[in-house]
């Protein structure tokens, strides 16, 4: 099917995202933290190294599946296509979003990025209001918002997110939101590759299916870092309130938050573009 002018307008300003979002010069501090880093879990033993990544893997996994399976995510696809039926009246159901225009699944894809954006900077902002709950609480709850976020984002393009090949994309597509930005544009490039060669089995994905590396772990450490942060800051009160740790978790929720939206934003409009002209 032909591209419309509003289609070669998105593919252009996602050409666009990524000549200057892969344009990236890390700085002296992350040249030494990557180093350090490196060299720190190169001398763990391998057998703690690959067994350690198998449990982080296969919690990622099982995450990822109770947010697949939960209620409100069968509500969220309920919602996605009562606002789609609300500006088309020619879709009926799930399987007519793939017909729909672009800009009508954009402006559901912003709106629920919007929504989850402050979701994640609510729960930053109660992670560093300082209650040990939320502070023990804030890594699974940052990952699996963030899991949320990329589910929903799939969701508003028309992708099936139960099927296993789905449901293996969104968490490779989490994967290389989440690396170290000096490793994205590879990730991103293997994105392609697998939505170009891949053959469209909805029940099987023929990928590496592993989302742990020794280079997301960086991001593990970086979650582990900001509650180490917060942990300090809740001591840190203005007026009996621990301002200073809410200001920071908050922001350091949304701005991660909004990187991964963009990050599934952009690949989920390109994915359904190259669909489209199939």
């Amino acid at each position: 099917m032909n591209w419309t002018k509003n289609d070669k307008q998105v593919w252009y300003s996602i050409e666009k995202w990524e000549r200057e979002y892969f344009t990236y010069y890390p700085s002296d501090f992350s040249k030494t933290y990557g180093k350090w880093f490196d060299e720190a879990f190169d001398k763990l033993t391998p057998s703690y190294k690959t067994k350690s990544l198998q449990i982080v893997d296969n919690l990622l996994f099982h995450l990822h599946s109770i947010l697949l399976n939960a209620q409100f995510q069968r509500d969220s696809k309920e919602r996605i296509l009562l606002s789609i039926q609300a500006m088309n009246k020619d879709v009926k159901v799930w399987e007519d979003l793939k017909d729909c225009r672009i800009e009508q699944l954009r402006y559901i894809a912003h709106h629920n990025v919007a929504k989850h954006r402050l979701l994640s900077f609510a729960q930053g902002g109660l992670s560093g209001a300082g209650g040990i709950l939320f502070l023990g609480l804030d890594i699974p709850a940052s990952i699996a918002a963030h899991l949320r976020s990329i589910q929903v984002v799939a969701l508003s393009y028309g992708y099936p997110i139960h099927e296993p090949y789905e449901t293996m994309l969104s968490l490779k597509v989490f994967h290389a939101a989440t690396l170290p930005r000096q490793h994205q544009r590879q990730a991103w490039e293997q994105l392609m590759v697998d939505i170009s060669d891949q053959q469209l089995n909805p029940y099987f994905f023929e990928s590496e299916e592993v989302v742990a590396d020794s280079r997301w772990i960086r991001h593990l450490v970086g979650l582990v870092g900001k509650g180490t942060v917060l942990f300090m800051l809740r001591k840190r009160l203005i007026q009996g309130i621990p301002l200073m740790g809410m200001v920071y978790g908050a922001a350091t929720n949304y701005q991660l938050s909004r990187q991964i939206t963009d990050f599934a934003n952009q690949f989920y409009q390109k994915r359904w573009l190259l669909d489209k002209k199939q």
